[in-house]
């Protein structure tokens, strides 16, 4: 016979986040806050965190404690949770992931400088819409270092720079358009490419054909199928002299936790460039040793950790090289602008 009693189980890593919020009348769990906080009209330190390896323990009498079930483990948080699946209405996510478009921005404009293009003829725009926090992060961070290029020539008295300076502005825009029903990340693959190609559209006289250098900040760059499908043929028929694509999180080389869309290692475009780099530099057979050796882990014990051996799949390249191979991959034959690429450092992950 049900007892109506109910519990909620967080992992003991805090991998996965669980919130509840609790009054005279109910007792609500959600995986985010600001879902509570919507609904039930809360502020903000009216819902609680369910500590890791802890569990909510709610009876029928409406009574309900938090109790220990497992020992905490060191904290590991899915990165992807924060960067990707989270609402960016939370405060804390909302915080992060413009901490992320932040920490990206003089890695692009050092990019952007490298050939003699300037913030003159750069244009700055996102691709999806879950990236529009971190690309206003991304031009917070632009307007900062203009401004203190500005400060820096009016203490040198350099009156000439100053004026130019003074000129410029960072060029923020909407060039892509998508179809918010659209969600291409959670798709099938048998359909999700025929999706991509009508998921999204473009926003015409937003940059100078053939004078302006195109940044585009994505939340991630996973497979890489809808760069290849859909924006980046999309993008060149506005004729930029350079496509900046801008990852605000690191290159996802390896499975996420939750398997949604992200359990099929074969398919990250990042595992593809590594070995595609091997093949190259005749080390295929290094790929079978990783193998043999992941292999070997099946038969060990549950209690035993387990070693990430595909690390060593990345170990030979340095993240240039990585880079390069990414854009090859993903850059279509009859693309006519020059296409580069910018991931967010794992230092940057972790400062933000």
């Amino acid at each position: 016979r049900s007892s109506s009693d109910a519990f909620v189980l967080r992992d003991p890593s805090g991998i996965r986040p669980a919130f509840y919020y609790s009054d005279d009348e109910v007792i609500a769990v959600a995986s985010e806050r600001p879902l509570i906080q919507s609904i039930f009209g809360t502020e903000m330190g009216d819902v609680r965190e369910i500590p890791p390896g802890h569990a909510l323990i709610m009876k029928r009498n409406t009574d309900f404690w938090l109790q220990r079930i497992h020992e905490p483990r060191p904290i590991k948080q899915c990165s992807f949770e924060r960067v990707y699946f989270s609402r960016g209405n939370d405060a804390d996510v909302h915080q992060e992931r413009e901490a992320l478009g932040r920490n990206v921005a003089a890695q692009v404009l050092e990019l952007i400088e490298a050939p003699g293009d300037s913030l003159e003829n750069s244009v700055f725009t996102y691709i999806p819409n879950t990236s529009e926090v971190a690309y206003n992060g991304m031009v917070k961070g632009m307007q900062s270092m203009l401004v203190e290029r500005q400060l820096e020539a009016m203490n040198k008295g350099d009156k000439e720079s100053l004026v130019k300076l003074l000129g410029m502005e960072v060029r923020a825009s909407k060039v892509v358009t998508k179809d918010a029903k659209m969600r291409t990340f959670i798709q099938e693959d048998s359909s999700r490419e025929s999706i991509t190609k009508f998921a999204y559209d473009l926003h015409y006289g937003t940059l100078r054909p053939e004078q302006d250098v195109l940044i585009a900040l994505d939340d991630s760059v996973v497979r890489g199928n809808t760069l290849k499908n859909a924006i980046i043929p999309m993008m060149d028929r506005l004729k930029p002299t350079r496509i900046i694509f801008v990852s605000s999180c690191p290159q996802i080389r390896y499975p996420d936790c939750y398997g949604i869309d992200m359990a099929k290692l074969g398919d990250f475009v990042a595992f593809r460039a590594a070995v595609a780099l091997l093949k190259e530099r005749g080390m295929g057979g290094k790929l079978q040793e990783i193998y043999r050796k992941c292999q070997k882990q099946q038969t060990l014990p549950l209690s035993q950790e387990l070693v990430n051996h595909v690390k060593e799949l990345y170990e030979p390249f340095t993240i240039d090289e990585m880079n390069e191979k990414i854009i090859e991959l993903v850059k279509p034959p009859d693309c006519k602008a020059e296409v580069q690429i910018v991931f967010q450092t794992i230092e940057g992950l972790h400062k933000s």
